[in-house]
């Protein structure tokens, strides 16, 4: 049986705690993570010093092993399902689970009710569906903020006399969506818009953490659904230069960037009501680059260029007794691709 690699790569780093993604072309068979920090100091409990997968592994899985005490040796190990390793392409941005969800609150930012919040960090993107008296929300993605285990999480940048006109949402679910596109710059949806303190600009809040850089050229997509529209459809179709980013907004959001455009004269920027139909969300789509301006603001004038993001490679789970480390973990790592390959 011929493969295109047999061999080994390998490296270091140390961890922030949070689970760490390694980019390996070689799409690995086998990882054995070494946790040097914890090796070398005295353990008064069990902690997780050394983690191993292989190929056939189930999704999160690893053999853990532990060291209890001073000596030098791993004298515990333990088979687990959970909190270990799992296989990345970031190419294939399948949706996780479907979670339900017991409400949707009026705050801003709206806070979502669920039993279940296994997987969620701050930071990570999920999409909600069949939301009940929300209905607008449904099927769109969102920056997830703070959270309350197994109780809540809350949608980072809305507001919700905006978004969801002050009705609260019922039942429905959510999904974890698992990674950004894979082509940079993507296609941003917009949480709000609201005129710039320099009333020639204005500054669009978006749902999702965005990348976008300034000198970057933008269009809007802003639809009217049937006789209710986002309350400025007159930026529909409108070209606009980003001349700022993360400026905070009315409500101190800075999930944002500012643009060249006057939106003084066009009314209140609101979404659709929960009764609306199904319909095309507004959104910023790039376009291109202003090179005067980007070079005026000292960013790059490349910053429009599309770029394939595209990789594989294995997840570490971050954290105390996970192989991805706890804060100022000093974590060593020899990932193999074997002839045999496993399941």
């Amino acid at each position: 049986m011929s493969v295109v690699f047999s061999g080994t790569n390998q490296g270091s780093f140390t961890s922030d705690g949070t689970t760490k993604i390694l980019q390996i072309r070689a799409d690995v068979d086998w990882i054995n993570v070494y946790n040097i920090t914890q090796m070398a100091a005295n353990q008064t409990t069990a902690v997780g010093v050394q983690y191993y997968w292989q190929r056939g592994f189930p999704q999160g899985a690893m053999i853990a092993y532990f060291k209890s005490n001073a000596a030098n040796a791993a004298n515990l190990s333990q088979y687990l399902t959970t909190g270990g390793f799992s296989l990345v392409n970031n190419t294939l941005n399948v949706p996780g689970p479907s979670i339900a969800i017991t409400a949707i609150s009026a705050a801003t930012p709206p806070v979502v009710s669920t039993g279940n919040t296994a997987g969620l960090v701050t930071g990570s993107i999920v999409r909600i569906f069949s939301t009940l008296s929300a209905k607008q929300l449904g099927g769109l993605d969102y920056t997830v903020g703070t959270i309350v285990a197994n109780t809540s999480f809350t949608l980072a940048y809305l507001n919700t006399v905006v978004a969801m006109n002050s009705v609260a949402g019922t039942t429905g679910t959510y999904r974890m969506i698992p990674y950004d596109p894979y082509f940079y710059p993507p296609t941003r949806l917009i949480a709000n818009i609201v005129p710039a303190t320099t009333t020639t600009q204005s500054i669009v809040t978006l749902t999702v953490n965005h990348n976008f850089t300034v000198g970057q050229v933008i269009r809007f997509v802003v639809p009217t659904v049937n006789a209710r529209s986002y309350g400025m459809a007159q930026l529909d179709g409108v070209q606009a230069t980003i001349v700022a980013i993360n400026e905070a907004d009315n409500d101190g959001f800075t999930n944002t960037i500012t643009v060249d455009v006057d939106t003084t004269s066009f009314g209140t920027f609101l979404w659709p009501l929960s009764a609306d139909p199904v319909h095309t969300p507004a959104q910023v789509v790039p376009v291109g680059e202003n090179t005067a301006q980007a070079i005026a603001s000292g960013t790059n004038i490349l910053g429009d260029s599309e770029v394939n993001l595209g990789f594989i490679g294995i997840s570490l789970t971050g954290g105390a007794d996970h192989p991805g480390g706890a804060d100022d973990d000093v974590i060593y790592w020899v990932a193999g691709k074997s002839f045999s390959g496993g399941a």
